[in-house]
């Protein structure tokens, strides 16, 4: 079940359509890396129901059977965008549990790598704002089977491994924990159209790590018991 609502019974298997070529001399995975990168700007600026398989594909300077070609329709092209971002970082999140960092540092970790998701990806909240918390209910529902549902698990076991090691503060709530982290570290990128030249920041290389120092700092003082 796609992140959209499609016709399941028009849908048919990835492959190439009949009587079509790609682009000119341009090696595979060259077009469908362009046709994520496409889809995922137009959908971010305009909206995933503003934007037509035929505007994508004079975007991305194809034939709109690529899109059935490599993601079968729309709703796949659209799964693919937010998988490409989130399986990099659920294996990086498998990584950092599986390392199971005795140093009690492993919530700076995961603080860090989520602003650094964020700075590469900085279309990515105000894109799950107006595509699955403004979708609907269908769209809602399969992004949460195939993306917190995945990321949870791995998420809230490793702060209560933490806290059990003593790294952490044994009262501490991981589930509020793991919400304040995903707000602090988000928040700025998602409203950043509107307080960035009131406050003076772009979401630029220097502002992530000054807003990973600044939460990490900020959080980890808290849960942990206070400063050293």
């Amino acid at each position: 079940m796609p992140l959209s609502t499609p016709q399941q019974g028009q849908r048919r298997r990835p492959g190439r359509p009949p009587h079509t070529t790609r682009t000119a001399d341009a090696p595979a995975d060259e077009v469908r890396q362009r046709l994520l990168r496409v889809a995922q700007e137009q959908f971010a600026e305009r909206g995933y129901a503003a934007v037509s398989v035929r505007a994508l594909a004079r975007a991305a300077h194809v034939s709109p059977s690529m899109i059935a070609y490599y993601f079968v329709d729309k709703s796949g092209l659209l799964d693919a965008v937010v998988d490409e971002v989130f399986e990099r970082l659920y294996a990086q999140l498998l990584e950092l549990a599986a390392q199971a960092p005795a140093t009690g540092d492993a919530l700076e970790r995961l603080i860090r790598l989520y602003v650094a998701t964020l700075a590469r990806e900085p279309w990515l909240p105000s894109f799950l704002v107006r595509e699955v918390l403004g979708g609907n209910a269908e769209r809602r529902a399969h992004f949460i089977q195939r993306i917190p549902s995945r990321l949870a698990p791995v998420v809230l076991p490793l702060l209560q491994r933490e806290a059990s090691r003593g790294h952490l503060r044994k009262d501490l709530d991981p589930v509020l924990a793991v919400l304040s982290v995903l707000g602090m570290c988000a928040f700025p990128f998602l409203v950043q159209p509107v307080l960035g030249s009131v406050f003076g920041y772009r979401l630029d290389e220097a502002f992530s790590g000054r807003l990973a120092d600044h939460t990490a700092r900020l959080f980890l003082d808290g849960a942990r018991g206070g400063p050293p």
